[in-house]
């Protein structure tokens, strides 16, 4: 991926990142009564994933980009998460926090929700 390409998708994440930040604080604060005005991205992420609906899907939202940004200063950001092919350029243009591949995407191994994950087995 070339530098200009990154720095373009890198500025997407950080004002999806600071968006979310704004609206979680503001809905934190105002439906459910939380002060959340020293909470750090993580702190917040955590406080709006213990509560239910909308609030709950924008605290994921925020992991997803956070984790992304992150990945770039590791300089690992393109990688699947699961198996670290390299995620198609046209699915990082649509979704900028894609992280994962295609095939990882729709394997049911590599969903991370306990409900939805298949167990290996031992095949002996």
């Amino acid at each position: 991926m070339d530098t200009k390409t990154l720095a373009q998708l890198r500025r997407e994440l950080e004002t999806e990142q600071a968006e979310l930040i704004a609206t979680l604080t503001t809905r934190l604060r105002e439906d459910w009564e939380k002060e959340c005005d020293n909470l750090n991205v993580t702190d917040l992420i955590k406080e709006s994933q213990s509560l239910p609906g909308a609030i709950r899907c924008l605290g994921d939202r925020l992991e997803k980009v956070d984790a992304s940004l992150c990945a770039m200063d590791l300089e690992i950001y393109g990688l699947c998460a699961d198996c670290e092919s390299q995620i198609p350029l046209s699915d990082l243009m649509q979704d900028a926090a894609e992280q994962r591949c295609p095939q990882c995407r729709t394997s049911n191994y590599y969903h991370h929700d306990p409900a939805q994950r298949r167990v290996a087995t031992d095949p002996h």
